[in-house]
């Protein structure tokens, strides 16, 4: 049987589902859960891009991946993700009370581009 990338990605993302299984439990008890905070995770590179919500610095993607989750409250929120020599990661989302979002991607280099005024500053 050969492997067609649409496996190899329902792969990943079935690997992310069973990760996230593994995180910090919510605030109190999935069944019943009657609280009103939902979470990220971030299964990302590089882990020491720095993370946003809502323009609010939060820490970097380390803090918030294994285990731990980045909690907040219930609603629509604005992630930002961003390091230096990378395209900044926007997403929004909309958190829901006990439940945990997982973020899977890899930030990709930029390639800065060389303005005329840039060149004519360095003659």
């Amino acid at each position: 049987m050969r492997m067609t990338a649409a496996d190899t990605l329902a792969g990943l993302a079935l690997a992310a589902l069973l990760l996230s299984g593994c995180a910090t439990p919510p605030p109190a008890a999935l069944s019943g859960y009657a609280g009103t905070e939902g979470g990220i995770q971030f299964l990302s590179v590089p882990a020491d891009a720095e993370v946003a919500v809502d323009g609010e610095p939060r820490g970097r993607v380390a803090d918030y991946s294994g285990p731990n989750v980045l909690w907040m409250e219930r609603g629509l929120h604005v992630v930002e993700v961003r390091r230096d020599g990378f395209y900044t990661f926007f997403r929004q989302v909309e958190i829901t009370g006990g439940l945990v979002e997982v973020f899977v991607f890899t930030m990709r280099e930029s390639r800065e581009v060389e303005t005329r005024a840039d060149k004519a500053g360095r003659r």
